[in-house]
């Protein structure tokens, strides 16, 4: 029990705590500019195609690391003194409160290129965002810390979703969306004040600024690192089963004789609260393991995760099942993404955190969209349990080079 209360104590630490804030923060924007923006649009007249288009608004998250280098290595006059990466933080916060704003007084039905257009202002200042909290991250927290951090941190990222999802649409029944999306602002503003109060230290003389110190010098620093091209490949391969199953879950879902209300009840309504308790539960699981023991166990886990999947797909409509499934698929999921964070966090070096871990969580998300973009064809040629076996099987490979990895005892 005085273990249980000694790491309990440490998500109270006030370095800690503030990335739960940060979370609550970065998470926000992104049901703002896809599944929220998407029945805002619908209700308002907007024709699926254009719908359809504004998947497009999202892109900056997947190229956040493009100008990922300049966070890292250039000063902004007079706010760096706050910090260099704090300073950045600013400006992209204030930036992605005035494009929310902005996009709050717009009309889908009259205005509609304008809002594609500070949908996707408001998606580079929230991608951007992302690439600050995520580098103080690495840069404030000491190795223990890092891993209650990046619990904290994930918890608050999926309530931000959490809220600006479910809760800005249950609000929308009430209120205009204009004041919703006004409203939802009040979560940035929290990050706002947290980056305030987080302590970073404060920027060094300018360096040099080309080529090599922007691009080659993180890239150079990364490949010291033990087997650092497996790492990569795992990294790669890890996060396959997951993106694949996720995107069949919801067509699955309405195949399988669900009904829509039975769906947003247990997927929509019931699985995000366990999801953030599978969060919790991960920050506890890296504090008594290591990163990559945790991972292998996750990775066992998301296995007999497909193996539910496959079973719920040969009883139809069992709704005791469904319960559990979720249950189970979101907890793991959870715990996973708390781990997984922490885990590519640990990786980067303090000096280019914002470089590396930006070109990694892109490696990470580009690699298991396009695997997943076949996901469609390979459900429709094989069907749902042959799927949800298939899925099971492609976390094997990431399983089996994990465990040389931890042989190298990394």
């Amino acid at each position: 029990m005085g273990s249980f209360k000694k790491i309990l104590r440490g998500y109270f630490k006030k370095e800690v705590f503030l990335f739960f804030a940060l979370g609550l923060s970065s998470g926000a924007p992104l049901n703002l500019l896809a599944k929220t923006l998407s029945i805002w649009t619908t209700e308002q007249g907007v024709d699926l195609k254009t719908i359809g288009l504004f998947s497009l608004v999202l892109l900056p998250y997947s190229f956040k690391f493009i100008w990922a280098p300049f966070v890292d290595r250039i000063n902004l006059p007079f706010l760096s003194r706050l910090g260099r990466k704090k300073a950045w933080g600013f400006i992209f916060q204030i930036g992605l409160i005035l494009a929310l704003l902005k996009i709050a007084t717009l009309n889908p039905q009259t205005e509609i290129i304008e809002l594609f257009l500070y949908c996707f202002i408001a998606s580079f200042f929230a991608a951007s965002q992302d690439i600050v909290v995520d580098a103080l991250r690495i840069d404030t927290l000491d190795d223990k810390s890092l891993k209650e951090g990046s619990a904290l941190y994930q918890f608050g990222y999926r309530m931000g979703l959490l809220i600006t999802g479910a809760g800005v649409i249950a609000l929308s029944t009430y209120l205009p969306w204009h004041i919703c999306y006004g409203l939802s602002t009040s979560l940035i503003s929290v990050g706002f004040i947290s980056l305030i109060l987080l302590h970073e230290s404060v920027s060094a003389k300018q360096e040099k600024i080309n080529f090599y110190n922007l691009i080659l010098l993180p890239f150079l620093d990364f490949i010291k690192r033990n087997q650092w091209f497996l790492l990569i490949i795992f990294i790669i391969l890890y996060k396959i089963c997951n993106a694949v199953l996720g995107k069949m879950a919801d067509p699955f879902y309405l195949s399988n004789g669900f009904s829509k209300n039975q769906i947003a009840l247990v997927s929509g309504a019931f699985g995000p609260w366990i999801t953030m308790l599978g969060v919790v539960a991960g920050g506890f699981l890296m504090i008594k393991f290591n990163y990559l023991k945790s991972l292998m166990y996750l990775g066992i886990f998301e296995i007999f995760t497909s193996l539910a999947f496959a079973l719920l797909s040969l009883t139809g409509p069992n709704m005791p099942l469904f319960f559990a499934v979720i249950t189970f698929d979101n907890i793991i999921g959870g715990m996973g993404g708390a781990v997984f964070v922490a885990f590519l966090s640990s990786l980067c070096s303090r000096k280019y955190s914002a470089t590396q871990y930006a070109l990694l969580t892109s490696l990470t998300m580009v690699s298991a969209s396009l695997i997943a973009s076949c996901s469609g064809y390979l459900a429709q040629s094989m069907g749902w349990f042959l799927f949800f076996i298939m899925t099971g099987v492609l976390m094997i490979p990431a399983l089996c080079l994990l465990g040389y990895l931890m042989k190298k005892e990394l």
